[in-house]
């Protein structure tokens, strides 16, 4: 099995006919959205924008307002970023 640092070179977009341009992925979710939100806070210092990995819900988090609610699914991606914390 290779390692990662192994795979770069497999997975290069130039290796598999693909343009060198960044191409994001987004995961869209068919489950019904849950109950409940997450109180999410951002813990940067400067206005940001984030589109929700399974929602596709866009996020603004800004120094007045550091904590949005978030969709659990997306909240989970946020937090393992480390630029967020769940607030109450």
């Amino acid at each position: 099995m290779l390692s990662p640092q192994g795979m770069r070179p497999l997975m290069s977009s130039r290796s598999i006919g693909m343009s060198s341009q960044r191409q994001q992925t987004q995961f869209k979710c068919n489950e019904p959205e849950p109950d409940y939100l997450v109180n999410v806070e951002y813990r940067g210092r400067l206005e940001i924008a984030v589109s929700g990995t399974v929602t596709g819900r866009l996020y603004r988090f800004t120094p007045v307002q550091p904590v949005q609610q978030v969709d659990p699914r997306d909240a989970l991606y946020l937090l393992a970023s480390g630029l967020f914390g769940v607030s109450s």
